[in-house]
């Protein structure tokens, strides 16, 4: 393929972009021809990433600034006058269940800060749940919302599956190999549409890279007198060769969570280098992933810890009384938990054969997105209070801790305010 690129009649371009597939002087052959390969190469991949691209600056755009969007359009419901004192949680969450008397309250985030209402989970058969906001000031409720809906929740599901998660496909899975467990599993098909161009924007951009060093001594840097088509490609350039380490570290993150890259992954490095968490009695609750529903989030590579079980003791064939809400937030906050945090009611499981009831626990987890070093699970036992289990970021395996920091950069909040404007360039260059 020859393709020539011929100055305009006024002659801006003077000879600086003579043909573009043709090598750089001074190199062989063999090396000419590997360059023209890999400028068909990152042309291609980039027809291909392009729209990916866009797609995904723009939704990730509105996901960086998620708590900013919440107050602009929804204040109403997330924001609230600081009184002198809260409510129990026990009055809040009964006037959240009055809201949805058929539903079934699953849990409720805190409030991150003083002007910050509580926001109660509640499954009402949908799939997708309720969530109703609650002033923990006066225990009115303040308005109610579907998990993810609205601009945000749409740029999330964009984001992550292209808002089709109803269309699957069976494909083999490598972590079998080593987990023993089924190679076919059904993926969405956006996910995996979403992975595909995320790998074809790494070829994009070390094909980039590759052919920017070839080029580095015509490059903008040194050539500030172009001009026309000449001038864009020493800006795009430039462009790239800046955005190079931020693009690739936030498409190596974004795949750890995602649904065919990322399990594979996470079971890889769990075996390299094992995640050590605290013990937990065995149960047959589930796991930590069966809560990433309705709306509520997950760190990437905890969702298969068990849920342990409370220890239920009964006296005279009494069950102890479960401890109030308010006792478990108030323990949270004493245990260091930060605010904002997540309480997951328990879920109790009768086994119909034997009528032998599992009895589940408080599980406590910090607000996501947050830094690595915040990561933080804990159980509580319903009957006691006790903690039952923890885990946290020291846990994780070496693997497992540096993707979580990567992830952490990818969500702006690793760095702090560093991160999230870190993000923000990368989104609106990688628009320009």
């Amino acid at each position: 393929m020859s393709m020539s690129y011929v100055a305009d009649s006024g002659g801006s371009d003077t000879g600086e972009l003579a043909t573009t597939t043709t090598a750089p002087k001074g190199l062989g052959a063999a090396a000419s021809k590997r360059w023209r390969s890999l400028w068909r190469l990152h042309f291609y991949s980039g027809m291909f990433a392009m729209p990916f691209i866009l797609f995904m600056a723009f939704t990730g755009l509105i996901i960086l600034y998620t708590q900013p969007l919440h107050s602009l359009l929804s204040g109403d419901r997330y924001n609230v006058a600081q009184g002198a004192s809260t409510v129990p949680y026990e009055v809040q969450a009964q006037a959240a269940q009055a809201r949805f008397p058929e539903a079934t309250l699953t849990g409720v985030v805190t409030p991150r800060n003083a002007t910050t209402a509580s926001v109660f989970s509640l499954d009402d058969g949908s799939g997708s749940g309720q969530q109703v906001f609650v002033n923990p000031y006066s225990g009115k409720v303040l308005g109610t919302e579907k998990p993810g809906s609205g601009i945000v929740g749409l740029a999330n599901r964009l984001h992550g599956f292209m808002n089709v998660s109803s269309v699957k496909v069976s494909l083999p899975t490598v972590s079998a190999f080593w987990d023993h467990e089924k190679i076919m599993r059904n993926y969405v098909v956006g996910d995996i549409v979403l992975e595909v161009l995320g790998v074809w924007t790494l070829v994009l951009v070390m094909s980039g890279l590759y052919l920017w060093w070839q080029r580095r001594s015509r490059t903008a840097t040194t050539k500030t007198k172009a001009s026309g088509r000449a001038k864009l490609r020493n800006a795009h350039s430039l462009s790239g060769v800046l955005l190079f380490g931020a693009m690739f570290v936030t498409i190596i993150s974004g795949l750890g969570w995602s649904r065919y890259w990322g399990p594979n992954f996470s079971a890889l490095a769990n075996k390299v280098t094992p995640n050590l968490w605290t013990d937990a009695p065995p149960s047959a609750l589930g796991t930590r992933g069966d809560l990433d529903v309705l709306g509520n989030q997950i760190p990437w590579n905890t969702g298969e810890r068990p849920i342990p079980a409370s220890y239920a003791t009964p006296g005279d064939g009494v069950l102890p009384a479960p401890v109030s809400l308010n006792f478990v937030a108030t323990q949270a906050a004493n245990l260091g938990m930060k605010p904002g945090f997540t309480i997951n009611f328990p879920k109790n499981v009768t086994d119909e054969k034997t009528s032998v009831t599992t009895y589940g626990s408080f599980t406590l987890s910090n607000s996501w997105p947050r830094k690595t070093n915040e990561a933080r699970d804990l159980h509580l036992d319903q009957f006691s209070g006790r903690t039952l289990a923890e885990q946290n970021s020291y846990g994780y395996g070496a693997v497992s801790y540096g993707l979580d920091v990567l992830v952490s950069n990818h969500m702006g909040t690793q760095i702090g305010v560093f991160s999230r404007i870190m993000m923000t360039m990368l989104c609106v260059l990688s628009i320009w």
